[in-house]
């Protein structure tokens, strides 16, 4: 210990007295870089990225967020290469430096470094917040005492290397103090941005992504700074945003929770997504990839347009094809661009996808690279909301590694949306829900003195129910497999009842209702089906005779694929058309455009064509489709202006 003093004694003293560093001194920070490295080493622990996690049913009250921990470069490698950035961007300032001034301005760039290992060293014990307040005294003294040798680049990487270590000790649980260390990291970046209002003014478009991305990380509140700086922050990389690549505007995207408070917010996310277009990508890895696509599916200001998501899928694809092993992405990369695409509604190329569900099944044999089952459960929930379609046996090994965890491993909601997933792609086995239902009837290791589980949220339970209805046989088929689903639809209905679905009401019921009546038709309004509320059912005539189920919905579609539904909506209409014969009226033939007599004029022809069919005996679909005859027969009615 009294050695690595010594040798951080040296190094302040060559940089605060602007004088080179000797020999000795430059072997001595060589010396302490290399134990720096050694000791910054972080576990997979300690490797963060947020993800959301989006439940499948089609009403959820709420989403939930998780913290993915791992997967990011290791702090002491990721501290290592912010730096190493830094040297390379000192080099490249040669050109019109004295020597001399260049010596100065690299010396001040391997202690920054060496100070910020030391750091992360310390945020593996006890001891981190009082090395934190000596790093913030270091910083402040050589910004002080040398503004000469202190630069843009300087300020970069200070604040990037802050950032890991305060991700790291946050993560270790090393900040005893919360509150005190916050308050702190507030006055030393307030002090040190003000020290360095100057320098500022030249950041780059990368240096400038890269300090916003830090003080986002850090929680940096802006107002707390100078006035107006992130916005001139911001201001500058909008008119230099055709200089940026991937990389830079993956860290604008990540930073967008701070930049929310700055007055140019939505013009520089519509700015970001516009140079993503024609951005050049050849030099984004898997990870920037990921955390960009993440930032846009959850920046609504973004809006990103399809060139720019085709961009980012055809990265993804030549990532996919290297024969680069860093280059190949991760099971955690591919689980949050899928989760992003789905959540934007737009669907990659059949082959892009398949390519990666094909990796991440091939990483489900791979020990050190196994999926988590929140990257199972992602991939197939992407699959499913995109109408995807995958091998079998890319399922089969996803399916295989998750149901070989244990609850407590996996967690109920990855269960959950596995479930309905398989069920929408059409893939769920009795087997493969009966083995999961299994598994959530498990008392958790905190429950030991009791039998029983812990109750599922009705969100869960509801997207089992779903997927038991997906595999509820025919009245024709053989009795056993009615007495097996029978057997898991009580093992089921013993961890819990069905869920009233929630749903909100499309405006425009009433008038369906009105219509209804107006046809003197005998029905029931609004009625819970399969988990799904419907607006309307005709009672049947006949014994054979089939209930008519009337729905009013909006279009949901696959952004980039004309009238392609998404697998919600097919799942929806599926489960419903189980139920009886199923008529999808838009809902803007409940529109105040249309009268309670037009809207019974509309249904009547076709009420009686179903009802005169299904009675016959028919068993087609036809009613189906009729959502799209619809919207073709509203646009003529609006052509020759018979709509009020």
């Amino acid at each position: 210990m009294m050695a690595r003093l010594c040798l951080v004694t040296a190094c302040k003293a060559a940089c605060l007295a602007r004088k080179p560093v000797s020999q000795h001194a430059g072997a001595a920070l060589m010396g302490l870089r290399q134990l720096c490295n050694q000791a910054a080493d972080l576990s997979d622990g300690n490797r963060i990225v947020s993800q959301a996690v989006s439940p499948a049913v089609e009403a959820t009250p709420q989403q939930s967020s998780e913290q993915l921990l791992r997967h990011q470069p290791a702090a002491g490698a990721a501290v290592g290469s912010v730096q190493r950035e830094m040297l390379k961007r000192l080099d490249a300032q040669q050109h019109g430096q004295d020597e001399a001034q260049l010596k100065l301005l690299k010396q001040t760039g391997y202690w920054i470094k060496d100070q910020t290992l030391l750091l992360m060293h310390h945020s593996r014990g006890q001891h981190f917040e009082k090395a934190l307040r000596q790093y913030y005294a270091d910083m402040l003294a050589m910004c002080a005492r040398s503004e000469s040798c202190v630069n843009h680049i300087h300020l970069n990487a200070i604040m990037g290397g802050l950032a890991k270590a305060w991700a790291a000790a946050e993560v270790r649980r090393a900040i005893q103090n919360h509150q005190q260390a916050v308050d702190d990291l507030h006055r030393f970046t307030a002090k040190l941005l003000e020290t360095l209002q100057s320098v500022c003014k030249a950041l780059s478009t990368r240096e400038a992504s890269g300090l916003l991305l830090s003080l986002s990380k850090l929680s940096i509140d802006p107002g707390l700074m100078l006035p107006g700086l992130v916005d001139a922050i911001a201001q500058q990389l909008m008119a230099n945003m055709y200089l940026a690549n991937g990389q830079d505007l993956a860290n604008v995207m990540a930073a967008h929770s701070m930049l929310q408070l700055t007055p140019c917010y939505e013009d520089l996310m519509r700015a970001v997504s516009t140079q993503l277009a024609t951005a050049d990508l050849s030099t984004v890895g898997p990870f920037y990839m990921a955390k960009l696509s993440y930032s846009l599916a959850t920046t609504p200001s973004a809006a990103p347009s399809s060139k720019a998501l085709d961009a980012l899928c055809g990265r993804f694809g030549v990532l996919l094809r290297s024969h680069q092993h860093n280059e190949l992405p991760s099971a955690q990369s591919i689980a949050i661009t899928m989760w992003a695409l789905s959540r934007l509604k737009y669907a990659p190329s059949d082959e892009l996808a398949m390519s990666m569900v094909g990796r991440m099944a091939a990483l489900c044999h791979t020990p050190k690279q196994q999926p988590l089952p929140q990257d199972i459960s992602n991939v197939l929930l992407a699959c499913a909301e995109l109408s995807i379609p995958v091998k079998q046996t890319d399922i089969d090994s996803l399916v295989h590694l998750l149901l070989s965890k244990p609850l407590h491993q996996v967690g109920e909601q990855h269960y959950t949306n596995t479930a309905w997933s398989l069920a929408v792609l059409g893939c769920l086995h009795n087997q493969v829900l009966d083995k999961m239902v299994d598994q959530l009837s498990v008392p958790s290791p905190g429950q030991a003195n009791t039998s029983m589980p812990s109750p599922l949220k009705d969100t869960g339970l509801g997207q089992l129910y779903q997927a038991l209805d997906w595999l509820q046989p025919p009245s024709s088929a053989p009795a056993l497999q009615h007495e097996a689903w029978s057997s898991l639809q009580g093992k089921l209905h013993r961890l819990g009842s069905r869920p009233a679905p929630t749903k909100r009401f499309l405006s425009g019921n009433g008038k369906l209702c009105s219509a209804l009546k107006q046809l003197e038709l005998t029905f029931t309004g609004r009625v819970s089906l399969q988990s799904y509320w419907v607006d309307a059912v005709l009672e049947s005539q006949g014994n054979k005779a089939q209930p008519i189920i009337l729905t009013l919905s909006n279009p949901n579609y696959i952004r980039n694929s004309l009238g392609r539904s998404t697998g919600r909506a097919v799942f929806r209409a599926h489960l419903l058309a189980k139920q009886g014969r199923l008529v999808d009226v838009p809902q803007e033939m409940a529109s105040n455009a249309i009268t309670v007599e037009q809207l019974a004029d509309y249904l009547e022809p076709i009420l009686t064509y179903g009802r005169g069919h299904w009675q016959a005996g028919r068993q087609d679909m036809l009613l189906l489709h009729w959502g799209f005859k619809q919207s073709m027969h509203i646009s003529e009615l609006l052509n020759t202006g018979k709509m009020a």
